[in-house]
């Protein structure tokens, strides 16, 4: 491959476009595309590039750079220049005015959704593609704003209908002034084929993702699976699990894969003893201040007994029984309310009553290895019982939970962090999660401990 940045790579230079121009100018303050203005006003300081400009050496695959290459016409790059070096930059693009376009943005720190509008104020923070409408030539365009060295970049609204670009690298210690390709802009007459037009150019320009069509798809995705948290949120345990799969066996659909979502995990807060599970566990933000103090299943599931669910005397799920009647009308609930006593009698005992009825000391492995307690007996029984079950998961956050790893509670070396969100993010929906995150930090595992915490 060629040095990167070689604008006359032999690969490319081989594969040239036969086209007849370049879809893109930018010429007395306006951006156009074959003849028509797409922003207008747009600054002194904006610069423009076609894709041949700043090509770098790509590992694609021959017939994606081919690709490329034959429909690179139809790009360009958008840059700019500041003469204050930076973590953070905004610079318009010039303004948009009077035409339709539709919108992906991150509404939240971890979600994205579409927006619609015909103007740049119409934008939302943190949009991360834009998709115009260009009626005038049966086309459309579209501008992503991408990554450039150690910056990455979303698309703001702005003031008298301008687009605004904001580049950051996210450290105050990491800065620049200068970008030559912030954003990239594509053009075709099918929406469909422009996006992936627009992502394989990107893909060979940036040379740190692959596309789909690269990728070998897991099996995976061809089998039907349940996920626990929609259906018990943090109050997931071994009995409602048993029941949701045993109910979806029941309408004729047995699934092939279970992910054991969030509330499973040993977790507590700072305020509590460093060896007791948190009784404070909630749904809503207040568990983002939780921290993981074991490395192993919470007491809901560590001390499941095997072949507890097996005989014919496993307890029957009672609170959906009930919710089922109450739905349906009854008023009389008091045959309900023995069941759930008689659960809770029964539940004990699969649990064994408490933490002195599965082994405890040392209990960092003693769940992994004891055979008849705990995650590794629960698993163990499903898969008896369910025999089309192939695959079982357990959720995890990144950082071992929201809050990360409680510093001097496991064999690990962790701190307490502080989080800053990012002026983009810190525009986009309140999020009680991400605010207590950001009261309270989170528990970071040393990295030369990396590979310890994720074995």
């Amino acid at each position: 491959m060629a040095p990167p940045n070689d604008p006359l790579s032999p690969v490319f230079k081989a594969f040239r476009s036969e086209s007849s121009g370049q879809y893109f100018d930018l010429s007395n303050g306006k951006l156009s595309v074959k003849g028509v203005p797409l922003l207008s006003e747009v600054p002194s300081n904006v610069t423009f590039r076609d894709f041949h400009s700043p090509c770098q050496s790509s590992d694609a695959p021959l017939p994606l750079l081919q690709r490329v290459r034959a429909s690179s016409h139809k790009g360009a790059f958008l840059g700019f220049n500041k003469e204050v070096p930076s973590d953070r930059l905004l610079n318009s693009l010039g303004k948009l005015s009077n035409r339709d376009f539709l919108s992906i943005f991150r509404f939240k720190t971890w979600w994205s959704t579409m927006w619609v509008g015909n103007s740049g104020s119409n934008l939302q923070m943190e949009t991360q593609w834009v998709l115009l409408d260009v009626p005038e030539i049966k086309s459309y365009v579209i501008i992503i704003p991408i990554i450039e060295a150690n910056f990455r970049s979303a698309l703001h609204p702005g003031s008298d209908d301008h687009v605004m670009i904001c580049a950051e690298s996210g450290s105050s210690q990491v800065k620049a002034s200068n970008f030559d390709a912030i954003a990239y802009v594509n053009a075709s007459d099918n929406p469909y084929n422009l996006m992936k037009e627009a992502y394989s150019a990107v893909r060979v320009h940036l040379n740190s993702f692959r596309l789909l069509e690269e990728k070998t798809v897991p099996n995976l995705v061809n089998k039907f699976g349940w996920c626990t948290w929609d259906a018990f949120y943090l109050n997931v345990e071994p009995v409602g699990v048993w029941h949701g799969l045993n109910e979806f066996i029941e309408g004729g659909v047995s699934p092939r894969f279970l992910i054991i979502d969030d509330g499973w995990q040993s977790i507590n807060m700072d305020d509590e003893d460093l060896k007791e599970e948190t009784k404070k566990l909630v749904h809503g933000g207040t568990k983002m201040i939780a921290r993981l103090h074991r490395f192993e299943e919470c007491k809901k599931f560590r001390n499941y007994r095997g072949g507890s669910m097996l005989g014919l005397d496993a307890p029957s799920h009672a609170e959906k029984d009930c919710d089922k009647a109450l739905h349906s009308g009854v008023t009389e609930l008091s045959v309900f309310e023995t069941k759930l006593q008689k659960l809770k009698i029964e539940l004990n005992e699969i649990i064994g009553g408490g933490e002195s009825s599965a082994p405890s000391e040392g209990r960092g492995t003693s769940s992994c290895s004891d055979e008849n307690y705990g995650m590794r007996a629960f698993t163990g029984d499903l898969r008896t019982k369910f025999k089309g079950l192939d695959d079982i998961y357990v959720w995890h956050a990144i950082c071992g939970a929201w809050g990360g790893v409680r510093p001097g509670s496991t064999h690990l070396s962790s701190k307490i962090i502080p989080c800053k969100v990012s002026p983009g993010l810190d525009g986009t929906m309140n999020d009680s999660a991400v605010v207590k995150i950001v009261e309270s930090g989170i528990g970071l595992v040393h990295p030369d401990e990396a590979d310890s915490f994720y074995d």
